[in-house]
């Protein structure tokens, strides 16, 4: 494991099923809420949403590029496939003209 505590808590928290994942969150949100007013709970919840879009932007990215590295052998051989193609076109265009 990691020597950042809280990176070893998201560990920890990835081996949750489900229901206990779902029911700690409410736990924790309840907890969390408890001796605050109105604006303390807003402001605390628009940072606990903005730590997890933070979290959800760079998993999305790290995907979007990892698909991309993926993708991008298929993608040059489709290339080479098309000018090929394109060749053979070129070539059989000019046996026409040449009729």
């Amino acid at each position: 494991m990691t020597k950042n505590p809280i990176a070893n808590l998201s560990k920890l928290l990835l081996t949750l099923n489900p229901f206990e994942f779902a029911t700690l969150g409410y736990i924790l949100g309840i907890l969390i809420s408890e001796g605050l007013n109105a604006n303390e709970l807003n402001s605390l919840g628009n940072f606990y949403n903005l730590l997890g879009e933070t979290m959800q932007t760079i998993g999305t990215q790290a995907q979007n590029l990892n698909s991309q590295n993926f993708q991008q052998p298929n993608l040059n051989a489709s290339i080479d496939s098309l000018r090929n193609k394109i060749s053979n076109l070129e070539e059989i265009i000019d046996k026409f003209k040449s009729i």
